[in-house]
């Protein structure tokens, strides 16, 4: 049915965006994205543009117009005709009458993001603006997010659809999917905050039934609690910083090795980094091939080696010699343990016929982006411990993801597979993690001994 609709509105040529119109806007103000995605609509706008049918600008105003005018209509519609609406259905309307506070103040305060993200969500775009027009959510602040969210998402997919041309079915299956993570990490962490907001506000008879059943079975509960609050405290050897640490590790050893079992069984990761590459190669320009040189430098083994020992000596010079010793040989780790894997990956063959092999392990994972990944961590580590304001701190950690994503992207337009620039960045960043969770619990306990 997708592949007749695709066909239809090719035929029709420019007329096609009178229909995708249509679509975008009802799917916000009148509920059928639950039916038709728009973002099916959106793809398809953008591919059509790539044929030749229209031009990409006017596919992107028709979307992004599209989007806005669907969102104000929900508004709207949530704003003079809510009740009405709801009272069609009894149960909706119980609902609404019962948390309405909760609803109203939840716009007040989280309103102007809840429209924003809520655009690249399938369920979100259904009924976010209808929620915020009935919850009494003011123009002046709903008017804004909604253009700025109709422009970014517009944009974003029609220039998907204009890249992927045909192949734009693959970025509508991952944007589905995609959707329906962030809805639910959305209801969780809801969900999450909820129950957060009522366990402080009955923490006292939480403990008092806590010690309550504690005596009735005999129970001392006083080390598990003595337990919890010194693996969240800031000072202690033991505390906070080692157990942000090893959920550190433990994140950045699962993606690397689901990335291993996804080559391995020959998962559908392996076909992403088949697409990827080959939409890379047809993008290939000499205009950024001279762009390239300037991430080619920032992953250069000696530029590296200089950020390091700056590093380890503006550590030493504030008094850091914990740091200043480590940084080198943290580094040095970083590409032995690459070269390490890398050559024992070499032997390994994907459990699957020859007939059915995509890729294997060639390159796996990338020794340049571990190195990056532990260099740059080295470097972010040494401002945040070395600064107090939380500007300078955040400015850190944002400049130095910045600076492993450029450099994975440039290791991705040189022809290496994103397998292995992911594997590269999960095995520099366990490896960085275990390394200053090791060295600053050392050094605390070093401390607390003397």
């Amino acid at each position: 049915m997708i592949a007749t609709l695709e066909a239809w509105l090719a035929h029709a040529g420019i007329w096609a965006l009178v229909a995708i119109f249509f679509v975008i806007m009802l799917e916000s103000s009148a509920f059928i994205g639950l039916l038709f995605p728009g973002e099916m609509a959106a793809l398809i706008a953008g591919a059509l543009s790539a044929s030749g049918a229209f031009s990409p600008s006017l596919a992107f105003a028709s979307v992004a117009g599209a989007a806005i005018a669907g969102d104000l209509g929900g508004y709207a519609l949530g704003r003079y005709r809510g009740q009405a609406v709801l009272t069609q259905w009894s149960f909706a309307h119980r609902q609404y009458e019962r948390h309405r506070a909760r609803i109203e103040y939840y716009f007040a305060r989280w309103g102007s993001a809840t429209v924003l993200a809520a655009r690249f969500v399938a369920v979100g775009r259904a009924f976010a603006p209808f929620a915020a027009g009935l919850s009494g959510m003011r123009a002046r602040r709903f008017i804004p997010m909604a253009v700025v969210s109709g422009l970014l998402w517009g944009g974003a997919l029609v220039a998907l659809g204009f890249l992927l041309g045909s192949k734009w079915r693959v970025v509508e299956t991952w944007m589905r999917s995609l959707g329906a993570g962030i809805f639910i990490l959305f209801a969780f962490t809801v969900a999450m905050i909820a129950l957060w907001r009522w366990t402080a506000a009955h923490q006292d008879q939480l403990t008092a039934a806590w010690r309550r059943g504690a005596r009735r079975y005999g129970i001392d509960l006083d080390p598990f609690v003595e337990f919890v609050r010194a693996r969240l405290s800031p000072t202690g050897y033991l505390g906070l910083h080692f157990t942000v640490g090893l959920l550190a590790i433990g994140a950045t050893a699962w993606l690397f090795g689901g990335v291993a079992q996804d080559i391995f069984a020959q998962d559908p990761l392996v076909h992403v980094d088949r697409t990827v590459a080959s939409i890379v190669a047809s993008h290939r320009t000499a205009d950024l091939d001279a762009f390239m040189v300037v991430p080619d430098f920032l992953g250069n083994s000696w530029w590296l080696i200089f950020v390091v020992i700056a590093s380890a000596a503006v550590s030493a010079l504030i008094g850091d010699a914990t740091l200043a010793a480590t940084a080198a040989p943290i580094l040095g780790g970083a590409y032995a343990l690459a070269y390490g894997l890398q050559m024992l990956f070499s032997g390994f063959s994907p459990n699957v016929p020859a007939a059915n092999l995509v890729h294997g392990f060639q390159g796996f994972p990338s020794v340049t982006l571990t190195a990056v990944t532990a260099a740059y961590g080295i470097a972010a580590y040494a401002v945040m411990a070395h600064t107090r304001t939380w500007r300078m701190q955040t400015l850190g950690v944002m400049l130095a993801l910045y600076l492993i994503l450029l450099v994975g992207l440039s290791a991705l337009y040189a022809g290496r597979m994103l397998s292995t620039i992911v594997g590269g960045f999960a095995l520099g960043g366990c490896w960085l993690a275990i390394c200053l969770t090791g060295a600053v619990t050392y050094g605390r306990l070093r401390r607390r001994r003397t």
